[in-house]
């Protein structure tokens, strides 16, 4: 970190605790260092001081797009909530309001922020690793001195050699030696501990810093019951809250009390190095773009003004002259990215863009009906059953169970709930299939999690294909669906199953498309096929899709995998991805091999019911 022999850890972490604490004032969001330094106005720190903190503390922050964030929420989306609470505590350094840390969690877990102060307590409670005040001020366990390891242990609390070696025991678990707080006893007898507030007056008695388990132990201590049931009144939690509240000491990071007059001394201390590294900084780092409020009133009334979606970093080149082989570029587009997020008049859709809310076209906003999925004509056999059943996927061939998951069977509004991958990849293969390419969209449930941007959930891309050409496409996370590409498919040669490759460039707006002119051979369809197909989608409207697959599969006489038939069959008539693999399950006519994906249709048995394993899986 390269701090000098004056400054040390526990200053920096001070200062360092305060600038975190400023992330968590509201929404929590990523943060300009000019909006950090109005929230932390009373440390006195100029930007470009602030900027040599956030820089030189890579365990507390991190900068994305010259916006800052701290480190603690770069986590995995499914951490559990106590594991994160515990990270943000261990961060700060300091107990973290429940408010505050239910924001955090919201954010974090894409869900209200009042559903987590209300688990909140309950959370801390029962957990290992954190406490909670009665102001609901939440901290990490691990600072309390804690006496439960020695329960589950006998000890004949008559003897006084029994009670010793009790003693020992808690003190040993809690990494304390009684040589380090003997004197500390001595100075305690004679106190009142059943009354959590002798704990500031031992510290006031006391005057110099002192670790939290040595004053716990001393309230666990001199209140220790003889009773073999081991009755006694210790509170760990309520003896921090009074030495907290009483505003006479403040928290250190290394889990000591100090007199608060320490606290201007860490301030200075901490000052004066990041003074030191603000110096090793080169000077256009320390001068980034200041914006008016005049010029950002004239820049947004000027985009009200005119149609259109406009992009910072054209607005940066022609107002300030700031162009991308500017040192100070990025920061400088951060600066005018969030005056025009911050204005409210202008919708931002996502990196640099930003426009009118009529800007957008409003196809955009739907999911087209041709993806909805029709009533099912109500056919039934000789006996009243309905021939398109559903059973439950334990009733599946286990082979099928895992085709039904592959991203090609999966469609909008038919889709497995998305979620992050351990590790995001730079590219994916997308697989086209109908109608996607008449309409030009690609569905979101082929490409995982964190390769698009998430936010906002409406947003603009750049798209460029193997050619070059540039095509703006519009990101509907709400509809799931990618949009404005219908120019790029028209011109494909493939019905359905073309293959593209996504990936990613170093702008992060703007990504490969490139069609790799290969066709995936489950899900190709030849125009006489296509044809085929359309006729029997005249016809469907009469047709269980029983006896639709029937149909499908007498035109394979070697048989099909599921992908295929699926396809095929949602061509016809839109068909979920459960109908048609409970049908394939549930009739004795569809037949899979032993080892083989493909199914095969048993002319002689059509017209059979569905099979007695399939009927003890029938759902509804």
């Amino acid at each position: 970190m390269g701090a000098t022999e004056t400054t040390t850890r526990l200053e920096l972490d001070y200062l360092a605790r305060e600038v975190l604490r400023a992330f968590m004032q509201g929404e929590s969001m990523p943060l300009r260092t000019n909006e950090i330094r109005e929230r932390v106005a009373h440390l006195g720190l100029s930007s470009g001081e602030l900027r040599a903190l956030l820089l030189n503390m890579p365990d507390k922050f991190f900068q994305e797009e010259r916006r800052w964030q701290p480190l603690y929420r770069k986590a995995h989306r499914h951490i559990p909530v106590i594991a994160l609470s515990e990270r943000i505590i261990r961060a700060v350094g300091a107990p973290v309001p429940r408010a505050a840390l239910a924001v955090e969690l919201g954010a974090h877990y894409r869900r209200s922020f009042e559903h987590y102060e209300t688990i909140l307590p309950r959370l801390a409670q029962h957990s290992e690793t954190l406490f909670i005040t009665r102001d609901g001020e939440v901290g990490l366990r691990e600072w309390l001195f804690v006496p439960d390891w020695i329960e589950p242990i006998p000890y004949e609390w008559e003897r006084p050699d029994e009670r010793e070696r009790a003693v020992h025991d808690a003190l040993f678990y809690n990494d304390l030696k009684w040589d380090e707080i003997e004197r500390y006893v001595e100075l305690g007898k004679g106190m009142d501990w059943t009354r959590h507030e002798t704990a500031v007056a031992f510290m006031e008695t006391l005057g110099e810093p002192v670790s939290n388990r040595i004053v716990g132990f001393l309230g666990w201590y001199f209140t220790l019951d003889p009773d073999p049931r081991w009755v006694y009144p210790y509170d760990g939690v309520a003896l921090f809250e009074a030495i907290q509240h009483s505003g006479e000491w403040v928290w250190g990071s290394d889990g000591q009390w100090y007199p608060r007059t320490v606290a201007a001394q860490w301030l200075e201390l901490a000052r004066a190095q990041v003074q030191k590294w603000r110096h090793e900084m080169p000077a256009e780092e320390t001068q980034p773009l200041e914006l008016r409020e005049d010029e950002v009133e004239h820049i947004v009334a000027n985009m009200l003004k005119t149609e259109g979606i406009a992009r910072a970093s054209k607005l940066l080149e022609e107002l300030f002259e700031v162009t991308p082989k500017s040192r100070t570029f990025r920061e400088d587009l951060d600066t005018l990215v969030n005056a025009l997020w911050s204005d409210g008049r202008l919708v931002w859709f996502g990196f640099d863009r930003f426009g009118r809310d009529e800007d957008v076209p409003e196809y955009v906003r739907t999911v087209p009906s041709v993806f909805e999925f029709p009533d099912l004509p109500d056919i039934c056999n000789e006996e009243g059953d309905p021939y398109d059943v559903l059973i439950d996927p334990e009733g599946y061939p286990r082979s099928l169970r895992d085709e039904v998951l592959d991203a090609r069977a999966q469609d909008v509004l038919d889709e497995e709930t998305p979620a992050y991958p351990d590790r995001v990849p730079d590219a994916v293969r997308i697989v086209l299939r109908q109608p996607h390419k008449d309409l030009g969209t690609i569905p979101l449930c082929q490409i995982p999690l964190g390769l698009l941007p998430d936010e906002p959930y409406l947003q603009q891309l750049t798209f460029l294909d193997e050619n070059g050409q540039a095509y703006e496409v519009w990101l509907n996370h709400e509809t799931r669906l990618i949009y404005g590409l219908f120019d790029k498919f028209a011109a494909l040669d493939p019905i359905s199953g073309a293959i593209f490759m996504l990936e990613r460039t170093d702008q992060p707006d703007t990504y490969h498309l490139r069609y790799t002119g290969e066709v995936d051979p489950l899900l190709a369809i030849s125009p006489s096929r296509y044809e085929r197909l359309l006729n029997l989608q005249a016809q469907a409207d009469a047709m269980s899709t029983y006896h639709l697959l029937i149909e499908l599969m007498r035109d394979h006489p070697r048989g099909a995998d599921f992908l295929t038939l699926h396809n095929e069959l949602n061509i016809i008539r839109r068909t979920r991805r459960e109908q048609t693999a409970s049908i394939l399950s549930a009739y004795p006519c569809f037949e899979l091999h032993r080892g083989s994906p493909v199914w095969h249709l048993k002319e002689e048995d059509i017209g059979k019911p569905i099979t007695k394993k399939a009927r003890s899986y029938l759902l509804g």
